[in-house]
């Protein structure tokens, strides 16, 4: 496998993480698509525990206007990704 599958595969898991404990939701209920809205309840003060956590705990900055694009896990893994690539000098 090479490293940025590597680094991509801890990522995804390590947003899975953050996602789980800030949504409190049982692991197998989080999926690549289910809604945080629609099926897991959450609202704008848990999008930004989100983007606090995720800038805690991975250091990737994610702007406040990225908020209404953080529907799902794919759609963080996403932003991280992109906003990750901008505060990495190495990406």
């Amino acid at each position: 496998m090479s490293q940025a599958a590597t680094t991509q595969s801890e990522r995804l898991q390590q947003i899975r993480d953050i996602l789980i404990d800030v949504l409190e939701v049982e692991p197998e209920e989080l999926t690549g698509i289910s809604d945080f809205v629609n099926d897991h309840g959450a609202d704008s003060l848990l999008a930004i525990d989100i983007i606090s956590s995720i800038e805690r705990d991975m250091g990737v900055r994610i702007p406040n206007e990225a908020l209404p694009e953080m529907t799902n896990l794919n759609s963080v893994l996403d932003l991280v990704t992109r906003y990750g690539k901008e505060t990495d000098p190495d990406a």
